[in-house]
């Protein structure tokens, strides 16, 4: 190879090398910031651990997004974060008849390990099988619980339009998603228990899930407990900032969510001390959020969140064995994506990842067609 066609070569690698750093430091989330700047992002709080009172928990920001989120194949959307361990600020008084003041609090322990959840539904009794990627259909979770147990579904909202604030509203797809993923939930005379983050899209996503299961007059309660800095030790302006030109937060999270073996050198020191160890903080989750609030719900439970919080309880809910690895395969939570939490009479928890949709996942085919691009040049 001669000289110059070295030095083309070289500056095309380069130049591809940047070009991705651009686009996926666009992939953030739609998570508000802790001092916001805009009118349609709304003031947080400032959360704490419990269990950990030095580390602030967190408020995610805004990350830039580049792509538009109505493409659910390209556009990573996210979502805010405020005071996720205050308790349920307004509970709803359940009308259901299997719910009352007397049943257990179960496993309140935030120390419990992961070993104290079950992640195989035949362990559980449960006649349900995962698809191809990992995700169990939130309808045939919900088909094969039996009335004796209870369950809590954490999802994803549907699909929202472009903007990323507090008002953004949902696209008629995502209108449809959740009327479809109501259908699937559908049956019997039971009423659920929903609630969401103050955001339009998770709010009318709960409203069209009761909608579509042929439930009126529902009331969603608004809880800041389920938005998504939990799993954060920072304010996620201060992630986002440090992740902005070091390919953005997707890559960043996931690289944390799954362990990433070769991290980056750029992010290798930050991911502990912006992230909680991801399986301990899970536990504390089911356990604090979830299994502590249980008793003031219904038998079944509908709590729609955004993708920050989603994507690290789908790699805690399978032991990361559900790719989602959006620093190798291109691949991210999906709307309607989540986990759902079992509940049977013994207290025996059993945790899966869930998907209301088609897809588990949201894949950023122009994202990997440009990484596999590149690593054909570099590996010809």
């Amino acid at each position: 190879m001669n000289m110059k066609k070295f030095v083309a070569r070289k500056a095309f690698l380069m130049i591809c090398a940047a070009f991705i750093t651009v686009i996926i430091a666009g992939c953030g989330d739609d998570s508000s910031n802790s001092t916001p700047t805009s009118t349609d992002v709304p003031e947080q709080g400032t959360p704490t651990d419990p269990s950990t009172t030095t580390d602030p928990a967190t408020n995610p920001t805004t990350d830039p997004s580049t792509d538009p989120a109505t493409n659910p194949t390209t556009d990573p959307s996210t979502d805010p974060s405020t005071n996720p361990t205050d308790p349920v600020t307004n509970p709803e008084t359940p009308t259901d008849t299997t719910v009352t003041s007397t049943d257990p609090v179960v496993n309140p322990d935030p120390a419990t390990t992961v070993s104290s959840f079950n992640r195989d539904p035949a362990a559980a009794g449960l006649a349900v099988a995962p698809d191809s990627t990992g995700f169990y259909d939130v309808g045939d979770v919900y088909n094969a619980v039996p009335v004796t147990s209870k369950l809590v579904f954490v999802m994803r909202h549907a699909e929202r339009e472009t903007s990323e604030g507090q008002e953004s509203l949902l696209t008629e797809k995502g209108v449809q998603q959740a009327l479809s993923v109501g259908a699937k939930l559908a049956g019997g005379d039971e009423s659920f228990y929903y609630s969401s983050t103050d955001f339009i899209r998770t709010r009318t996503t709960a409203e069209n899930i009761a909608k579509g299961r042929g439930e009126t007059g529902v009331e969603v309660v608004t809880w800041e407990g389920i938005n998504g800095g939990y799993f954060l030790k920072v304010p996620t302006d201060t992630m986002d900032a440090f992740v902005r030109n070091r390919g953005g937060s997707w890559k960043f999270i996931s690289s944390w969510a799954y362990d990433d073996p070769n991290p980056s050198r750029f992010t290798k020191d930050k991911i502990p001390e912006y992230l909680y160890e991801l399986m301990p903080r899970g536990d504390q989750f089911v356990n604090e959020v979830i299994l502590a609030n249980l008793p003031n719900w219904k038998r079944v439970n509908v709590l729609i969140s955004h993708d920050l919080l989603i994507e690290p309880l789908v790699a805690y809910a399978s032991n990361r064995t559900v790719d989602l690895k959006f620093y190798e395969s291109g691949k991210w939570a999906n709307y309607l994506s989540g986990m759902a939490v079992v509940v049977d009479e013994a207290n025996l928890v059993t945790l899966l990842p869930v998907r209301g949709i088609e897809l588990g996942y949201m894949y950023t085919e122009k994202h990997q067609a440009t990484l596999d691009s590149l690593a054909a040049l570099q590996n010809p």
